[in-house]
C-alpha cells in the first residue's frame, strides 16, 4: 500500500480538469504530492510541488521520478486534437511516463484510461473489464495500449496498477448519454484514493463512473478495490431535462447513441495534420 503520510505521488496532467478536482479531493491526506503539467498550476498547499514540463521531455520526466513511489498519470490529448499530436502525447508520451517509472523503482502507477477503450460495444450490453477491448477512436486505441503496457510492467516487473476507463467527467452530467457514463469531481478524487491506498490491486482495470441509476456496466470491479461512488446523475434529470435533453427516452432503453462511447464511434477520424 501507498503511504499517504510519507510517499510521494507524481501527478501528471496536474491543471487539467481532472487533476484539479484530484487536487482538491487528495491534499488534505496525501501530504507530498509532485504536480506536473505543460499548463501553470495554480494556488499550491504547502504539501504540493509543482513542476511545468513538456510530457515529451523525457529527461525532465526522468528527473521528476525520482524519489516518487506512485504516479497517476492524467496527460493526454483529447477534444480537438490531430493525430500527430495524439500520437505525440497519448502512445509516445505514454511510453516515456511508463519506462521512467520503471526505471526509478516506481511501485504503483493509476492510468486514466477511458470507456473508449470499450466505446464500440452496443449500448444495450452491460459492459465489463473483463471483455476483450473495442476501442471507438484512435484515442480509445491509445488507451488500450496503455492498459496492455501496464499488464505488461506487472507480469515482467511486478509493478502494480489501476487502469480507470473514465466516463463523462463533469461538474454535472451534460447530456442523455452522460445519465450512464456520469464520473463526478468528488468520486474521481475517492477512485484515486482508493486505487493508491489499495494494499494490492495487481494489474486491475476499473470502470470509472459515478452511482448513477442506468449504469450500463457490470462487476466493474469496484467491490474488490474497495470504491464506493456516491453521487448519481439522476439526481440532475430536472436540469438536463430544462435545458432540452431527452431524459426520458433512456428509462425506456432509448439512447441517442448505439455504442458505449457515443458520437465517438461513427466520428470520421481526425486529419494527421491541420492545414
Amino acid at each position: 500500500m501507498i503511504d499517504p503520510a510519507t510517499d510521494t505521488v507524481l501527478i501528471t496532467g496536474a491543471a487539467g480538469a481532472i487533476g484539479s478536482a484530484l487536487r482538491q479531493g487528495l491534499r488534505a491526506n496525501w501530504r507530498h504530492l509532485r504536480l506536473t503539467d505543460i499548463r501553470p498550476i495554480e494556488k499550491l498547499s504547502e504539501n504540493e510541488e509543482a513542476s511545468i514540463t513538456d510530457i515529451g521531455d523525457r529527461l525532465a520526466i526522468e528527473r521528476m521520478m525520482r524519489g516518487v513511489r506512485a504516479v497517476v498519470h492524467l496527460a493526454g490529448v483529447l477534444g480537438n486534437y490531430d493525430l500527430e499530436a495524439l500520437f505525440r502525447v497519448n502512445a509516445r508520451g505514454l511510453f516515456d511516463v511508463f519506462e521512467s517509472a520503471r526505471l526509478a523503482g516506481v511501485e504503483r502507477i493509476i492510468f486514466a484510461s477511458s470507456n473508449h477503450a470499450f466505446g464500440c460495444y452496443p449500448i444495450t450490453e452491460p459492459v465489463s473489464p473483463e471483455w476483450p477491448a473495442r476501442p471507438d477512436s484512435l484515442y480509445g486505441v491509445f488507451k488500450v495500449l496503455g492498459e496492455t503496457m501496464l499488464r505488461n510492467y506487472y507480469d515482467r516487473h511486478g509493478i502494480q496498477s489501476v487502469s480507470l476507463r473514465i466516463g463523462t467527467f463533469r461538474t454535472q452530467p451534460i447530456d442523455q448519454r452522460s445519465l450512464a457514463t456520469w464520473l463526478s469531481p468528488a468520486d474521481v478524487a475517492q477512485l484515486v484514493d482508493v486505487s493508491l491506498r489499495h494494499p494490492d490491486p495487481g494489474c486491475l482495470v476499473v470502470n470509472g463512473y459515478s452511482n448513477n441509476t442506468r449504469l450500463r456496466t457490470e462487476d466493474p470491479n469496484w467491490a474488490m478495490l474497495g470504491y464506493r461512488p456516491t453521487d448519481n446523475a439522476e439526481d440532475h434529470r430536472d436540469m438536463l431535462r430544462a435545458q432540452g435533453v431527452d431524459v426520458d427516452s433512456a428509462d425506456r432503453g432509448q439512447w441517442e447513441w448505439p455504442e458505449h462511447g457515443g458520437s465517438h464511434a461513427r466520428a470520421a477520424e481526425r486529419p494527421a495534420r491541420r492545414s
